[in-house]
């Protein structure tokens, strides 16, 4: 359970009084041993692996929930919160930073760096048991939309505004936008950098409609839209365009036993900070260790072309352990020219199998092993070090496929 600190707010020069304000430390901390290895077809002495022990996928985190009683219902809240990679010693990344208001009748509004709907509410990260992992299905896994832009299962949205309902009746719904605009910044790179020069109409929706207690649908619409650089660029012989991102799910409990489904269809996948963003996501080295990458691009479309993914996960819970059995895939359509294809057709299949033990509601342990398949693979040329070296460059022809296995244990507080 999260601690709860009691902390109070000096009012200041105007007002004698001292306000009291809610402050609540939160957290979680996690290690993984794993190891990928990734296929080399034409080479198998030359496979691309490595083991350690680590926190790739961004699981372990440190934060503040601020809220303060504005009377009438009205509630004003923050959130500060950093990421952290235990086993190797990288710094603190940020996560979520926003400041809002919320009320019980009307919901939540807040402004800043905020998770989008396709990453908490409707589908996305909220389906997958092993998500910020290394048997994630998003990233490297190539079963969950993660683009860099903040709009997937992966990293946050800047700049925006986020209202999320309460729910009414069996509705409820999350609004995301991004309004910015610019003369001069073109914002064509990711990792949640969204808007630039030409850019000002990026925003999300996510609907849900609750079957009894037992089972929901969602869906949603995203639209990223293109800066002036990113229609003035070709790629694969096509000019950047605004990318749409369709989706459709549903998650049922019988019991026991739970089934999520999701699938996504995105056409226009910008280059650079959309669709197209070869992921280092629970790759072992994504974090920042040093070596040779073991990033790869499964969940990655063409640039400039369209694609679809579907997500399928079923657990079953056997007293304290959750057996969990799922997968998916990622299809990246080819793209073509007067005819000519510039952009060959891809697919990543993925099959994970593992299980999670809970030692307490805080405390579990988790393991696993993931197979990703591709057909089709993608060319790359800048993974970082060679087998046996810690420096330089070498131009690996494709990324084919890998396998993961891990096992690790998490502690909230």
């Amino acid at each position: 359970m999260n601690k709860k600190l009691i902390v109070l707010a000096i009012a200041g020069a105007i007002s004698p009084l001292a306000a009291l304000a809610e402050v609540t430390l939160y957290g979680r901390v996690a290690a993984e041993y794993g190891n990928v290895d990734i296929d080399q077809p034409t080479n198998p002495d030359a496979n691309y692996r490595q083991s350690s022990i680590s926190d790739n996928a961004g699981t372990s985190r440190w934060g503040l929930l601020i809220s303060e009683d504005l009377g009438n219902g009205l509630k004003a809240n923050a959130r500060v919160e950093y990421g952290l990679h235990t086993g190797n010693g990288v710094p603190d990344n940020v996560r979520e930073q926003w400041v809002g208001f919320s009320g019980k009748n009307w919901g939540a509004l807040q402004f800043g760096r905020v998770p989008s709907p396709f990453k908490d509410f409707a589908g996305g990260g909220s389906l997958d048991p092993f998500n910020d992992t290394n048997l994630q299905a998003r990233g490297a896994g190539g079963a969950l939309y993660a683009p860099a832009n903040g709009l997937g299962a992966a990293s946050f949205t800047d700049h925006a505004i986020r209202y999320t309902s309460p729910s009414w009746g069996p509705f409820s719904m999350a609004l995301l936008a991004s309004p910015g605009d610019a003369t001069q910044t073109e914002g064509t790179t990711g990792n949640g950098n969204i808007g630039g020069k030409g850019d000002n109409t990026n925003y999300q929706a996510g609907l849900k409609f609750k079957i009894t207690r037992s089972g929901e649908i969602f869906g949603g619409y995203s639209h990223d839209a293109a800066s002036d650089a990113q229609k003035a660029a070709v790629t694969n012989g096509v000019n950047g365009d605004n990318e749409k991102v369709w989706r459709l799910g549903t998650a049922w409990n019988f019991g026991n036993f739970r089934l999520a489904a999701q699938y996504d269809k995105i056409k226009n996948a910008l280059a650079g900070n959309g669709g197209t963003t070869c992921s280092g996501d629970a790759s072992i080295n994504g974090a920042g260790d040093a070596g040779f990458s073991t990033a790869q691009c499964n969940t990655s479309l063409n640039a400039n072309g369209e694609g679809d993914i579907w997500f399928l996960s079923t657990q079953y819970k056997l007293g304290q352990t959750t057996l969990v059995l799922q997968g998916g895939q990622t299809k990246a359509d080819a793209v073509s020219v007067a005819g000519v294809v510039t952009a060959n057709e891809r697919e990543a299949k993925n099959l994970t199998a593992g299980a999670i033990y809970s030692l307490s509601k805080r405390t579990r342990v988790f393991g696993g092993y993931q197979r990703v398949s591709v057909e089709g693979a993608r060319s790359v040329s800048n993974v970082q070090g060679a087998p046996g070296t810690t420096a330089g460059t070498v131009a690996l022809a494709t990324q084919p496929d890998r396998s993961t296995w891990s096992i690790g244990m998490r502690h909230d507080f």
